[in-house]
């Protein structure tokens, strides 16, 4: 019920849909900003969303291309931190906001999390052995 594989694998979903906090319907604003990077940057945090809940069903079911799914979602969501900031500071966002850092730091520290579960040899070994 509660194996290690089964929390990571719903733990990576989970991770996947945080990526929705960075669209612009959750900005703050009572409605949305629009333009050109939010347009961007809601397309990469849906390829996000879809990329981790793809790489989480992956660990649950032990098919052996989640690892290279959850890589490309984790560059995904840190390319998307770039747009996201942009746009907040076309909408005068101050950053000083606690929960615009939470966000920020949140996607950056999580992908890269996954990117060293995959890419460092002895993470990936540790990690592997145990999903079994």
């Amino acid at each position: 019920m509660f194996t290690f594989k089964n929390v990571m694998a719903i733990g990576l979903f989970l991770f996947g849909t945080t990526f929705m906090w960075m669209t612009a319907s959750f900005a703050g604003r009572t409605r949305p900003p629009d333009g050109a990077v939010w347009t961007v940057e809601n397309i990469l945090a849906l390829v996000a969303v879809i990329g981790f809940a793809a790489a989480g069903w992956g660990v649950f079911k032990e098919l052996s291309w989640w690892e290279p799914v959850a890589v490309a979602s984790a560059v995904v969501g840190l390319i998307a931190v770039v747009p996201y900031v942009v746009g907040l500071f076309q909408i005068d966002v101050d950053f000083a906001d606690p929960g615009v850092q939470i966000n920020l730091a949140m996607h950056v520290v999580g992908s890269a999390v996954v990117l060293a579960l995959v890419l460092i040899p002895a993470v990936h070994e540790w990690f592997t052995a145990r999903l079994s």
